[in-house]
């Protein structure tokens, strides 16, 4: 069983005239746990309270599982938070008139002087971080600016490090970099807690959930007790049936009329170690072909991208035989869509604004486009609808992980093509899909866009998936079987 840090129930936390709660938060060592919640003043208040710039008005105040009494909160919360707890978040803290190695050991008594370089390199060293010790402050990348403020906790013994509003302004890579630094330092027995909004942290890689709303705890979780659909209603403050059900009754709502069968059939088509494959994908449908193998899954990536012919098999393409090549040549002329989240640093262009990116596609089948300023109001409007919260004249190099995989979705949307294809990497599926993305899905289909997810090794897990095709070592195989 973990050992307990900190514990608040029932607490009342005061910032100026505004009182917030009541909260319920736990901090046990080796844990990484996460308070989420979209509201930036609750975030404020939150960090406020363990950086002792606010205080804590009522409630029960738990250090080591000991309950302190209430006559002597006032002084001893301030002091354990200070002795025990270090907050990082976007406001550096770090001093450009200081080196970097004093930075990591300030104040000095922490250690003796000439030791500081010295130290400073084995915790480089086994923390995997690669800052070189004459690096100027202000020289530093954001993710290198919160290496070493975490590496000054550490010199400071501050077994709980928060970590608040972060992850939105790093790209992937280093997010993932940032998460096994999280992980070494769980290791060793101390305890992590990320303050940010749902769509920038991934479940999956939380300990603990605490859910925050209107002010107040809502909720706290363990990883396998909760759906991340759960947590989007907690965190809007609706009713589970007034969102995740509503999506799922919309995809009944087919808006498109015609011909309604199939778009793509592979038919006993094999190549390499791809033996036998057929699948159908009919107009509207979301389905999902889940590759167990690496091998599988790039067979299948070169197949349907037209890269590659098959050896054998029959391929059809809007209910006639034609040549796979077909599928290269209608991604090269944006009529079929093609997202790979695999390479998500290069899904949206950083010299384009936000609407010039959705609008893209677009653009290019359209002459003079960007000079009709109703289709650039159509997209913003859109984008406005699905994503309220994003500000439009944000630079895409800041966008988060979520925000770019939303807007590339929203591009297809207006660009509505004959099929889109979702190649989504085994490193993709560490973090949930979430409800943006899921409604956006959704309404291609609505509008009989066929959307096929290729992912691999781990399913999509999406409730909205129509029909799942699993391939193991080149096989097709039943998805009953499989369970």
């Amino acid at each position: 069983m973990k050992k307990e840090i900190f514990r608040l129930q029932n607490g009342m936390i005061r910032q100026g005239k505004i009182l917030r709660g009541p909260f319920f938060l736990q901090f046990c060592k080796g844990e990484i746990s996460g308070i989420i919640t979209d509201d930036s003043f609750e975030k404020e208040i939150l960090v406020n309270f363990f950086s002792c710039r606010n205080t804590f008005e009522s409630g029960d105040f738990y250090y080591n599982g000991k309950r302190i009494p209430f006559e002597l909160q006032s002084n001893t919360i301030m002091k354990l938070l200070s002795q025990t707890v270090a907050v990082i978040s976007r406001k550096p803290r770090l001093f450009e008139s200081l080196s970097l190695v004093d930075n990591i050991f300030i104040p000095g008594y922490l250690i003796k002087r000439e030791k500081h370089k010295k130290t400073a390199t084995r915790l480089m060293e086994f923390f995997d971080i690669e800052i070189p010790l004459n690096t100027k402050i202000r020289e530093l990348t954001l993710l290198q600016r919160l290496q070493i403020e975490i590496l000054h906790a550490v010199a400071c013994h501050h077994k709980l490090i928060i970590i608040s509003d972060v992850n939105g302004m790093l790209r992937s890579k280093e997010r993932n970099k940032l998460r096994q630094l999280y992980e070494r330092l769980t290791q060793i027995g101390y305890s992590i807690c990320q303050i940010e909004s749902l769509n920038n942290i991934p479940l999956n890689m939380l300990d603990l959930i605490q859910v925050i709303e209107k002010g107040k705890s809502v909720g706290c979780y363990s990883q396998a007790e909760v759906e991340y659909s759960d947590i989007a209603c907690m965190v809007n403050g609706t009713a589970h049936h007034e969102s995740y059900d509503e999506l799922l009754k919309q995809m009944s709502k087919k808006l498109f009329s015609g011909f309604k069968g199939t778009i793509l059939e592979l038919k006993d088509i094999c190549y390499e170690h791809l033996n036998k494959i057929s699948i159908k994908l009919y107009k509207g449908e979301i389905a999902e072909i889940n590759c167990r193998t690496g091998t599988d899954y790039l067979e299948i990536k070169h197949l349907l991208t037209g890269k590659v012919s098959p050896i054998a098999g029959q391929f059809f393409y809007n209910g006639q035989a034609r040549n796979i090549s077909v599928l290269e040549r209608g991604i090269s002329k944006w009529q079929i869509g093609c997202v790979d989240f695999s390479n998500q640093d290069h899904l949206l262009f950083e010299n384009l604004s936000i609407i010039e990116n959705v609008c893209y596609p677009l653009c290019l089948r359209n002459a003079h486009f960007f000079m009709n300023k109703n289709y650039m109001k159509v997209a913003e409007d859109y984008i406005k609808m699905v994503m309220p919260d994003l500000n439009l004249s944000k630079r895409v190099k800041n966008l988060t992980q979520e925000q770019v995989m939303q807007l590339v979705l929203c591009k297809w949307i207006l660009c509505k093509p004959k099929l889109l294809f979702l190649f989504i990497s085994s490193a993709f599926l560490k973090d949930e899909p979430d409800i943006i993305m899921n409604r956006i899905i959704v309404e291609l289909s609505k509008y009989g866009i066929p959307v096929l997810i290729i992912s691999e090794h781990d399913r999509f897990e999406s409730e909205i998936i129509e029909s799942v095709y699993i391939i193991n070592k080149g096989m097709l195989i039943n998805a009953d079987e499989d369970k």
